[in-house]
């Protein structure tokens, strides 16, 4: 990535890497992660950078959810389905991993309970009754990748808001100005 200077030295075969605008670095050359970075926390970024990965990590949150595909209701005639069609798999397709991982994080959050509780046997053998192919994804995967969607959704959310607004005024201390300023010339 043009943003970023590769580091020299490599863990379990990936590569670091360290921004080119701030001292953040990474010991895993990881996409997401380097992505919402730019996004979100490097505050020497241009704005057009920012934005850009902002649109990036939002749509990438978009994109898996709307890649779920709804099967159709309608029964085709002359076609008897297969017993095998009920009985569950011991493994998912990729999108319905995304959004079994959403729904976890959403828990963990939404409950105040601690991420770390995802590499408990007990706790994998709870999802597993649930939905035999899912494999819960790593703490620091289920909390950093959720997140920083959720957070560039609300960014670009305000943002929009914000361009529609006309005429604002933030903040007490220009009323108080103006106010210092009306009396002042009188």
């Amino acid at each position: 990535m043009e943003f970023f200077y590769n580091s020299w030295r490599k863990k379990e075969g990936h590569q670091g890497c360290k921004c080119k605008y701030c001292p953040w670095t990474q010991t895993r050359d990881e996409p997401n992660m380097m992505e919402a970075h730019l996004a979100l926390s490097c505050h020497k970024v241009s704005h057009d950078v920012k934005e850009k990965f902002l649109l990036i990590v939002k749509t990438r949150g978009d994109n898996q959810l709307e890649a779920v595909e709804v099967p159709s209701k309608k029964r085709k005639v002359g076609h008897q389905q297969s017993i095998t069609k009920y009985a569950e798999s011991n493994t998912i397709e990729p999108f319905k991993k995304q959004s079994c991982d959403r729904t976890v994080a959403k828990f963990f959050i939404c409950c105040c309970i601690a991420f770390r509780l995802v590499k408990y046997p007990f706790f994998i053998n709870m999802v597993k009754s649930l939905c035999l192919g899912y494999d819960p994804s790593c703490a620091s995967t289920l909390s950093e990748d959720f997140l920083y969607e959720e957070l560039a959704n609300i960014v670009i959310d305000q943002h929009i808001e914000m361009k529609r607004m006309k005429n604002l005024t933030l903040g007490n201390k220009i009323k108080n100005i103006f106010l210092e300023n009306k009396f002042a010339n009188q």
